[in-house]
């Protein structure tokens, strides 16, 4: 970590210092993590950090950012009082952002983040030294997190910002101060949070609101349903240049064609302003051909070379729960369950109709649809009824799913009720594809793992 001092921070934030001013060279929020650390005591839900200070200092914490006094601390241990740790936390990695003299690329969107996260940090890696966010660290405090990683050994960083209501990424750009930026689409997910689909739009376009408005560089999806609406809002930043496109057009910045999909990868063609190749990827889903545009139109405004996209894309994987397909005698287990959004849902079934044999949609309920829910889980229904063989779901909500696509689907009351019906499916075929997906609150995962070990147990 780029290091700073306690009186920074101070001065910075208007905070008040108790002990010695220290140099800080770690910010943990874990208190067992705590080795010569500052230990920032967040309050949650369900847990309060200043609960544990001792206990941070028992772990090697050297000084504390709280916002209750903290009495009785041992000699040599300084602390911070601040109104707000979560605010702080966010000012603390401000102070290292500032001081980190490599490149931030930054992106969002309702589904694909994690992926195009991936795809353009293996672009980068292939450019200089690059980091990314770990999993999904992408909020109000992931984001903090990330930067509290920074060093300038790293040329690159690239961070998802997610967000579930309006006003999450501009707070989160507050610190961020992205030198890039891009929106990966704008579908149904957290219409709960945002409040309607146009709430979804206005809140992801905060992050081109951001960077554009520091003279820097984003990129839009020319195939999306608010390509129009961008150009429109965002009129000024396109006849710049400092607003681009990747898609399926021929004047897109990153322009992705002749997608193939195939069992256990995908084949298509990138062109961009200076060249053209074909690839083959490791990953599975059409949908992914998209993901990778994304990234090479990132990482080419970010200063990656055009030689080494190819590399990067080849190079890197899928992430466990995001279409990892295990292979077994006589099925195929495709774990998506990590979350789901309506068109990650889509998406996947998608693909799941491409394989061979019986192909089952093990599906659980979608989170955070708000008055959209149920319309929702209809559709996806209504979608899979023509593409798959059998639904097997779990949860209140896809009930509804069961309702569209009743001569095709069955519901349970619970995981392992499903599993059990869906064990048996593999002696009655010659060949079953399972995709498992569901809101991560679903704990889908768990259907993923049965599956597997009983696939592992017939092979």
């Amino acid at each position: 970590m780029i290091s700073f001092s306690l009186s920074e921070l101070c001065i910075f934030a208007n905070y008040k210092l108790s002990g010695e001013d220290k140099q800080i060279n770690k910010v943990s929020t874990d208190s067992r993590d705590c080795k010569d650390a500052l230990f920032v005591a967040l309050a949650g839900e369900r847990f309060d950090g200043h609960d544990f200070i001792a206990k941070a200092i028992e772990n090697g914490a050297v000084a504390v950012l709280c916002s209750k006094v903290a009495n009785n601390l041992p000699n040599g241990i300084s602390a911070v009082l601040c109104d707000d740790t979560q605010k702080a936390l966010g000012y603390c990695s401000y102070l290292v952002r500032r001081k980190f003299k490599g490149t931030i690329a930054s992106l969002t969107g309702s589904c694909g983040k994690t992926t195009v996260k991936e795809f353009t940090n293996s672009i980068l890696s292939e450019n200089g030294n690059s980091m990314c966010t770990f999993g999904n660290f992408n909020n109000d405090i992931g984001v903090p997190l990330t930067l509290l990683r920074l060093d300038n050994t790293y040329d690159f960083a690239v961070v998802e910002q997610g967000a579930s209501h309006l006003y999450d990424i501009a707070h989160t750009c507050e610190f961020l101060k992205a030198d890039t930026a891009l929106i990966n689409n704008v579908g149904s997910a957290h219409i709960e949070g945002f409040g309607s689909q146009d709430g979804v739009y206005h809140g992801k376009s905060e992050i081109l609101d951001d960077v554009l408005s520091r003279g820097k560089k984003a990129v839009v999806p020319s195939d999306s349903p608010y390509a129009d609406r961008w150009r429109s809002d965002f009129a000024a930043a396109f006849r710049s240049g400092n607003l681009l496109t990747f898609g399926t057009n021929d004047n897109d910045f990153v322009k992705v064609s002749s997608i193939k999909q195939n069992e256990d990868s995908l084949c298509f063609d990138i062109t961009t302003q200076e060249s053209s190749f074909s690839t083959t990827m490791n990953v599975i889903g059409l949908h992914n051909a998209y993901n990778a545009a994304a990234a090479c139109a990132l990482s080419l405004i970010s200063g990656a070379k055009d030689r080494t996209l190819k590399t990067g894309l080849e190079k890197a994987s899928s992430l466990k729960g995001r279409l990892t397909v295990t292979n077994h005698a006589n099925m195929t287990v495709i774990d998506d369950a990590y979350n789901a959004s309506y068109n990650a849902v889509i998406a996947g079934i998608d693909t799941l109709s491409a394989y061979k044999g019986h192909r089952v949609l093990v599906f659980g309920d979608m989170g955070e649809l708000g008055d959209s829910a149920v319309s929702l889980h209809e559709k996806v229904g209504e979608h899979a009824l023509t593409k798959v063989d059998e639904i097997l779901c779990v949860g209140e909500l896809s009930k509804s799913t069961c309702s569209i696509a009743k001569q095709i689907s069955k519901h349970f009351k619970t995981r392992e009720d499903l599993v059990k019906y869906a064990l048996t499916l593999i002696g009655r075929y010659e060949h079953v594809t399972f995709l498992v997906k569901g809101s991560h609150s679903m704990h889908m995962d768990e259907i993923v793992e049965r599956i597997n070990k009983s696939g592992e147990r017939t092979c």
